[in-house]
């Protein structure tokens, strides 16, 4: 019998964005309930099948971030990377909109490109707070 995560498509093959909703496209565990983004196709918790397609919050916990002082192809410096919580899950990104001074945690929102941008996506700074 072969394994059901074996016929999953190829990580590069899968949607990570949606942009109509504007919301990253991950999974969740069919066993555990955590959310991967992008998508897995085995749990990394507990190794149980995922559920495809998943469309995770529009928000985060901004929880750690930089200022890059160095530029690099397509991307001038400064910009900043930061680490946020979105639905139990912690991954990076770039932030944009933080004001001077921000102190961490601080609620963001994803935002997320059109086909032409510089990113797929971002995070800044909730406007809801």
């Amino acid at each position: 019998m072969v394994n059901p995560a074996a016929q999953i498509p190829p990580t590069a093959t899968r949607p990570s964005v949606d942009r109509a909703s504007g919301a990253l496209v991950g999974s969740s565990c069919r066993s555990c309930g955590i959310t991967s983004w992008p998508a897995r196709a085995v749990c990394q918790r507990c190794g149980a099948e995922t559920e495809m397609g998943y469309r995770l919050p529009r928000e985060g916990s901004l929880m750690s971030f930089t200022t890059v002082w160095v530029s690099r192809p397509g991307l001038e410096a400064p910009y900043s990377l930061g680490q946020v919580i979105v639905d139990g899950s912690t991954f990076f990104g770039h932030v944009r909109g933080l004001p001077e001074g921000a102190k961490v945690p601080l609620p963001v929102d994803i935002q997320v490109g059109s086909d032409d941008a510089d990113v797929l996506f971002w995070f800044e700074p909730s406007h809801q707070t």
